[in-house]
């Protein structure tokens, strides 16, 4: 009954909504209360990385849109951190592990259960 219960909740299409969700509060919190280039960037690469896989059913798929909406979000960062114009290359590349990474490692982890 333990295992049931952390297999289902860290199911990787679950884990990326949750992700998607949560980068949607980050955004407006980032955005509209607490404004921060940083965690604005954070938030929607995060939401971008998150979408990009989709663990529906049986073998996870890329949506081709997604890779390059974050790839020009990760290469409008590097360009503005190159012309010194405030760019947070650093969280758009955290991001973006955090939304791809966290869905993907737990897609390998319940694979091996």
């Amino acid at each position: 009954m333990h295992g049931t219960f952390w297999r289902r909740s860290l199911a990787p299409d679950r884990l990326a909504r949750t992700l998607i969700y949560a980068s949607i509060a980050g955004f407006i919190w980032f955005f509209f209360i607490q404004p921060s280039p940083f965690g604005s960037t954070l938030s929607v690469t995060t939401l971008v990385g998150a979408g990009l896989v989709q663990y529906g059913s049986g073998k996870p798929f890329a949506i081709p849109l997604y890779i390059y909406v974050l790839a020009a979000l990760v290469l409008v960062q590097l360009a503005g951190l190159v012309l010194g114009v405030g760019g947070q290359l650093g969280a758009a590349l955290l991001g973006s592990a955090l939304g791809l990474g966290l869905p993907y490692l737990a897609y390998r982890l319940g694979e091996k259960a």
